[in-house]
């Protein structure tokens, strides 16, 4: 082993302890095969740069990028990982070595710590990753979008509290979850903008001799820019914690939808039902189908934020700390990853499942979601205060409840004598008036402010989301075609040095 370790025969004698390669490299290898494809790049990026500044020239530079090439085209599972010899870049450079022999592969640290290729490895996943996951939330917004103009004008009961509170839409309701995927989607944009700036070439955290062009390095790996300070380049990871913090709202409302769809989905509600793909039948109790697929989504809520706040106890201690990126190596890509999948979980789910439309109208109606505008209506045509107005309607609410009658069964009579027994007068509105506002689907219409359930505003609202999903794709789709151009670019110059 010794002969193979970074350190033997230099600064250090012998290998690692085995103590070490379990409880560290082992951690830190196991990173390898999701941040492969993103250190060839670093790689070849780093030998391009040397090359073109005149530093590696000859046999050298070709048998460089020749090995870096080859190792790019390697599956990342099958690669021939080490855990004794401390991380995947010492993997790496000793299957290099080992490819095209020790004066090519003794170039690729030249100008740069090991950490570095971590550093840009980890933001080209993470911008990869971030927009992965941008696309899939626009495609749950979609989804719901696509549901809530199937149900625009479909009446429901809103909830408050698992109470109904007043009249809404079905689709109003259902808008009430994409309006926060699409913010969602803004922060993804706003961390992916963080991401795209570049950190190559910084040397250790101060510069390097070594003829290394920044702007070149950043656009041979499709980045917008460059992170300025040499150290703060390298040992920045506040971003990360705001990609954290995003990715654990996100599957906030993630669980928030998935909560209530669990609400709605059960046999008390019976308002939605999930498709057969989404659910899972009982080990135990054949009569039961559960929604399964809505527990993960809330389970990857409960994950992002745990990481959210490893991540910040982490980063409690002093700058230059290899500890900050010894945690984020692997949690970034791996809660990016689950983020994905989990947000496409959702998209699909929502996509599949089916609406009882009857089921929710009829929440409206016998519910007494129409006791608000009863008030409203009183509170005009009585000349009541709306607080008195609201009074005498609770009161009278409660004396129907506790008759067992319906709403409908609310006379202007029972609304006078509710009005006596809790204030201590009569009040007076006509049965036209008092139909109307006891009718939900006419509440609905009456909403007059913008956003309301009214169905001019909701068809409003599906534009609008509609025409912001379609812009935040195209921001995305210019995002992807760059980076994809620039990878391409990135090994088509390779190949030409190497020739």
């Amino acid at each position: 082993m010794s002969n193979d370790y970074l350190g033997a025969g230099g600064r250090l004698t012998g290998g690692p302890a085995p103590e070490l390669v379990r409880a560290g490299y082992a951690h830190e290898i196991s990173h390898g095969p999701r941040l492969a494809r993103w250190l060839s790049l670093a790689d070849l990026a780093h030998a391009v740069a040397l090359i073109e500044g005149g530093a590696v020239t000859g046999d050298d530079a070709r048998g460089l990028l020749d090995g870096l090439l080859a190792l790019d085209a390697l599956d990342p599972d099958a690669f021939p990982w080490r855990a004794e010899l401390g991380d995947a870049f010492n993997s790496r450079e000793h299957e290099l070595k080992a490819r095209v022999g020790a004066s090519a592969a003794g170039w690729l640290s030249a100008g740069r710590p090991r950490r570095e290729a971590f550093r840009v490895a980890l933001r080209l996943v993470a911008r990869a990753g971030v927009l992965d996951l941008h696309d899939t939330t626009l495609d749950l917004a979609s989804a719901l979008v696509d549901l809530a103009e199937r149900h625009a004008d479909d009446l429901a009961a809103d909830y408050t509290y698992l109470q109904p509170a007043q009249p809404s839409s079905i689709g109003h309701l259902l808008l009430t979850y994409a309006y926060p995927a699409l913010r969602d989607a803004d922060r993804m944009r706003g961390v992916h903008g963080w991401l795209d700036q570049s950190v190559a070439g910084v040397g250790g955290s101060a510069g390097s001799r070594w003829p290394l062009d920044r702007e070149r390095l950043a656009e041979l790996l499709g980045c917008a820019g460059v992170m300025t300070h040499a150290k703060d380049a390298m040992w920045q990871a506040d971003g990360y914690v705001e990609l954290a913090a995003v990715l654990a709202t996100a599957a906030t409302h993630g669980s928030q939808l998935g909560q209530d769809l669990e609400i709605l989905a059960s046999q008390e509600f019976a308002a939605v039902q999930l498709a057969d793909r989404h659910s899972r039948a009982s080990a135990l109790m054949p009569q039961k189908r559960n929604p399964y697929a809505l527990a993960v989504i809330r389970t990857q809520a409960g994950i992002a934020a745990g990481d959210l706040a490893a991540m910040l106890v982490t980063l409690h201690t002093g700058s230059a700390r290899t500890d900050h990126f010894h945690l984020l190596n692997g949690s970034v890509p791996r809660a990016l990853e689950e983020a994905v999948a989990v947000a496409r979980l959702a998209a699909e789910v929502v996509g599949g499942m089916t609406i009882d439309a009857a089921r929710w109208e009829r929440a409206a109606r016998e519910g007494f979601t129409a006791a608000a505008d009863v008030a409203d209506v009183l509170a005009v045509e009585a000349g009541l205060d709306y607080r008195t107005a609201h009074h005498v309607v609770g009161r009278a609410v409660r004396d129907l409840v506790e008759e067992g009658l319906p709403p409908d069964a609310l006379t202007p009579e029972r609304l006078s004598a509710a009005a006596e027994a809790s204030v201590g007068r009569p009040v007076s509105l006509s049965a036209e008036a008092l139909a109307d506002a006891l009718d939900p689907a006419a509440c609905v219409a009456a909403r007059l402010q913008t956003g309301s359930a009214a169905p001019a505003e909701v068809a409003a609202m599906i534009a609008d989301c509609r025409a912001r999903i379609a812009g935040a794709r195209a921001v995305s789709a210019a995002a992807r075609e760059r980076a994809t151009a620039a990878e391409d670019a990135l090994r088509a110059r390779a190949r030409d040095l190497a020739r």
